[in-house]
């Protein structure tokens, strides 16, 4: 690709900064981007179905699972995005909440959880039907559509005993409302939640697989680089580039964005406007498996 066709190609936000001072353009490096892709897309889907989902006695959940930093929370931010908060003639309108689980669960931890996202005050030494009746009265005002508990693994630092009052409480919530309840966390979160099998049963699952190195993560790269606030193509669809970027990431998709932005940024210090194979050495970057090791 001749360098007027890359220009063309960059995204909007991209193209505005590329002459800038170069404290802009790194600014603009180190921006977080959402690139869609098909499984994002797939997942998407499902949640803005159960967002419009109608009532009834037994509501559908999902649960999200993924390795960390694979792209959930991102999925997640975009649904956010597309059902902001606002007012009413009636009401300030919330439509959804979400927080990460808590480490130690409890019923208590859950209704507190919520509360503390919403700023409602509550007594500490509330027993935890109270907690649950403010809790109830408060999303029906509120017109919440769905809740949302990131981390969900994260209760798994509690004993078995708390985890099923938790899940159960959990369960009860979705139940009472009559809204869904979207979960997400690593793979082992299932683990988690076969504590309680009925609540198990209502969660229907759906995975973030690491990346391959085949068609579609070469062009999740394609779509990377054209973000990049660089005037000259890389060329990361290139054979050589794409086994090296995998290679670095080993299928991790923030780790990928990490890798990029890095070496979008060592190129401009460095007056380059793209990225080589050879600069990828050189930025200052440690693999997943080499920072376990550490």
């Amino acid at each position: 690709m001749d360098v007027n066709n890359h220009i063309k190609s960059l995204s909007k936000g991209a193209r505005e900064v590329l002459d800038q001072p170069l404290e802009e353009r790194i600014r603009k490096c180190k921006e977080q981007v959402w690139i869609p892709y098909p499984r994002a897309n797939e997942i998407l889907e499902e949640l803005v179905n159960l967002f419009d989902y109608p009532k009834k006695d037994r509501m559908p959940n999902l649960l999200i699972t993924g390795g960390t930093n694979n792209g959930k929370t991102a999925i997640l931010n975009r649904f956010y995005s597309m059902y902001p908060d606002h007012t009413t003639t009636t009401c300030n309108v919330i439509p959804i909440i979400h927080f990460s689980a808590p480490i130690s669960p409890s019923q208590n931890a859950l209704y507190e959880k919520i509360l503390d996202f919403l700023r409602v005050p509550y007594g500490i030494n509330d027993s935890a039907s109270r907690k649950e009746a403010q809790v109830l009265s408060v999303l029906k005002n509120i017109e919440t559509k769905v809740i949302v508990i990131d981390e969900f693994n994260d209760i798994y630092h509690g004993g078995v005993r708390e985890q099923g009052k938790f899940l159960t409480a959990v369960k009860q919530l979705g139940t009472n409302l009559q809204i869904p309840i979207i979960a997400a966390g690593i793979p082992d979160v299932q683990r988690t939640l076969s504590v309680d099998a009925q609540t198990a049963n209502r969660f229907e699952t759906m995975a973030l697989p690491k990346w391959k190195i085949d068609k579609d993560f070469a062009r999740l790269v394609v779509s990377f680089e054209k973000t990049l606030p660089l005037k000259e193509p890389s060329n990361l669809h290139k054979r050589e580039m794409i086994v090296k970027l995998h290679e670095l990431c080993e299928g991790v998709l923030g780790e990928l964005e990490t890798i990029l932005q890095k070496a979008s940024i060592y190129a401009l210090k460095n007056r380059k406007e793209h990225i080589s194979v050879e600069m990828l050495d050189e930025i200052s970057y440690h693999s997943p498996r080499s920072r376990r090791r550490q």
